[in-house]
């Protein structure tokens, strides 16, 4: 269990890996207390009555039991570095998730969508503060290899000018506080529909390290859908309903008729120079000069996907970069921010909802 504590005392990360690249912008710490402040106002101008929803990824399309198994051969930059213990099997927790902070948007509107991992029972002290004998392991992912922001100050004026108080003349603005680039690349990330999140593959887009001490390096994680298949008989976007892409996940693990387990692999990107910059999350580092490397694999078996106990703890459970092993320390001013802006929202939705802080040690439903 989490120990109790204000939602506002989370602290900024208090060191800077200059040896992988980090590199700490003006004002980062200021401009992130800043951004908490105003998600959490927004937040409360949105649920002014009943269940406080998550910020964004707040429609979950699926909450599965998996099990994830560490290949049983690793190379040596990869091999018993944090959980990648060889031959090592944790069970995890997945949540999958449409990325609109909207929990009532359809799953036929276009959208970026969202790729959960909780490990249980990874032993050994976390980075997360409130959380640090939780025996947890978060992965987080989304469908693009890249976010639209890379600067602090710049997402702190998004939030504010797409708040549900901002004039029309704030929200017609917003092309240029992200740029060209960045707005080229939200709407690339909002605009995908997608026929089964089960046969989509998934990108960390941000980097983090990997292993500790003088052999540390940065990486990126990718979990890609073993079988390369597309579902052949679902209903086209337009006509389907707006929960399609639950129900296509509920067809593909239904106890009655699926006839195998759905598998994905677990792979790792190695930054091999210093021009992959761990700062720049608007950037995709190439797969032509640092392939993927599987390392796992992800197996959901057939299972009810509307277990009314598994669905409760997946819309309570928080997911954090940063419930991690400091052999996986998250990296780049993206992660950073996400420490404050993940526990300080998590905090303040435990709290208004009245549901106690932990992480879970065991799968339920």
């Amino acid at each position: 269990m989490s120990t109790n504590s204000s939602a506002r005392d989370v602290p900024f990360p208090p060191t800077i890996d200059e040896h992988l690249g980090e590199r700490l912008q003006d004002h980062e710490a200021e401009f992130t207390t800043k951004l908490a402040d105003s998600i959490e106002h927004s937040l409360h101008l949105r649920y002014q009555s009943g269940e406080f929803r998550r910020d964004v990824h707040a429609r979950a399309t699926g909450i599965l039991k998996a099990q994830f198994r560490v290949h049983d051969t690793l190379p040596p930059h990869i091999a018993n570095k944090g959980v990648f213990v060889p031959g090592k099997t944790y069970d995890a927790i997945l949540r999958l998730s449409n990325a609109s902070g909207d929990a009532h948007k359809s799953d036929k509107s276009q959208d970026g969508r969202g790729f959960a991992i909780k490990l249980l029972n990874v032993p050994g002290t976390k980075l997360l503060e409130s959380d640090k004998d939780a025996t947890t392991q978060d992965f987080l992912m989304i469908n693009h290899p890249i976010v639209f922001s890379k600067d602090t100050k710049s997402y702190l004026d998004l939030i504010k000018k797409s708040a549900p108080d901002a004039t029309t003349l704030q929200k017609i603005t917003i092309p240029f506080t992200l740029g060209l680039k960045g707005t080229l690349v939200a709407g690339q990330l909002s605009s995908g529909k997608i026929g089964n999140p089960l046969q989509v593959q998934y990108f960390s887009a941000v980097p983090y390290q990997l292993g500790l001490g003088p052999d540390r390096i940065a990486v990126k994680y990718s979990a890609k859908p073993v079988i390369d298949e597309k579902d052949k008989d679902h209903v086209p976007h337009l006509l389907a309903a707006d929960d399609y892409l639950h129900q296509a996940v509920k067809r593909t693990l239904s106890p009655t008729s699926a006839t195998k387990p759905v598998e994905f692999k677990f792979m790792i990107q190695q930054r091999v120079g210093s021009h992959m910059d761990v700062e720049d999350s608007m950037k995709e580092w190439c797969q032509n000069e640092s392939p993927f490397e599987e390392v796992a694999t992800i197996t959901v078996p057939p299972q009810d996907v509307d277990s009314e106990e598994l669905n409760k703890l997946g819309e309570r459970l928080s997911f954090n970069p940063w419930h991690s092993l400091p052999d996986h320390r998250p990296l780049g001013s993206v992660n950073r921010t996400r420490k404050i802006v993940y526990e300080r929202i998590s905090r303040v939705r435990d709290e208004m909802n009245s549901v106690p802080r932990e992480e879970p040690s065991t799968i339920q439903g």
